[in-house]
């Protein structure tokens, strides 16, 4: 069962767990789709959609109908996306903007992100760890993801854009998840949905001070 965290006529916003598809697709056994289908009686709509190992909110439409109307909201920036990353390295500055072009489907795509530093930590072994939080001002696939690492501060637990010597030593203490949390949506009017931590971050901020990480 999920938990819904809003609900009104026409959309309903979910907690999406890590690990869960957001949609049917080949190999996937089960998805948010498929789960909320038996949960409600009826098939929502995705509206936006996560990645796989990506924890939070996610909104679903209950009509055809009013998913196309609130992906236009989506898309015209009427609704806002946020998120929080834990990231290998420290940014030199506080917050900033990544504005660089990602290639899709349609080619060369602009994309924009902003991000700002939340917390930074430095493990035993002098790697550092940043927790940033950040607003996607485009939708591209995996956007936040290949912007950090273009700025050289992968995600912790990315299997494509990450880094793997890292990702594979975190393995030790059970970090195993991508550690990126949609953790808010801010609708129209003001409305502030936000989702639960997911276990995954409340482990990882264990671990830090099991580890003896120094907060800077």
């Amino acid at each position: 069962m999920l938990s819904i965290l809003f609900e009104d006529d026409e959309i309903l916003v979910v907690d999406k767990p890590a690990g869960l598809p957001a949609q049917p697709g080949e190999g996937v056994k089960d998805d948010v789709v498929g789960v909320l289908e038996r949960q409600l009686g009826y098939k929502p709509f995705p509206v936006h959609r996560l990645d796989r190992d990506t924890a939070g909110c996610m909104m679903l439409a209950k009509t055809k109908a009013a998913a196309a109307q609130w992906s236009q909201l989506i898309a015209s920036k009427d609704i806002v996306k946020r998120y929080y990353a834990w990231a290998a390295g420290e940014p030199q500055k506080k917050n900033g903007v990544i504005d660089a072009a990602l290639d899709g489907r349609k080619g060369a795509q602009e994309a924009r992100t902003f991000w700002s530093l939340k917390e930074a930590w430095r493990l035993a072994d002098a790697q550092a760890v940043s927790l940033l939080e950040l607003e996607l001002k485009t939708g591209r696939m995996h956007q936040i993801r290949r912007h950090l690492a273009a700025i050289g501060l992968p995600i912790l637990g990315d299997d494509r854009h990450g880094d793997f010597a890292l990702n594979k030593a975190l393995r030790r203490f059970g970090i195993r998840r991508l550690m990126l949390w949609a953790y808010m949506l801010m609708l129209p009017g003001g409305t502030i949905v936000r989702a639960s931590l997911p276990p995954h971050f409340a482990a990882f901020k264990e671990m830090l001070a099991r580890s003896g990480a120094i907060q800077q």
